[in-house]
């Protein structure tokens, strides 16, 4: 299956992308955040802790080719 995931925040900086196409052989959210935490494990706490978003709705379950799948780590402010 093929999903374009983007970045926000501390994961656009850790990722050094605003976004990219991912090609996986699972299935489900839960799946492609265990191939990013181990594509990039600087960022495996963060990808832990995010939201994700398929095609513009918060969403965590199975995927379909072609999802856009955004991932939001919580963020600060004030």
């Amino acid at each position: 299956m093929e999903v374009k995931v983007l970045y926000f925040a501390v994961l656009r900086d850790i990722t050094e992308k605003n976004g990219e196409t991912v090609k996986f052989t699972g299935k489900t959210t839960q799946e492609l955040r265990v191939l990013l935490k181990n594509k990039y494990p600087k960022g495996a706490k963060y990808f832990d802790i995010s939201r994700f978003a398929v095609n513009g709705e918060y969403y965590e379950g199975e995927l379909k080719e072609g999802d856009v799948v955004a991932i939001i780590p919580p963020v600060s402010g004030g």
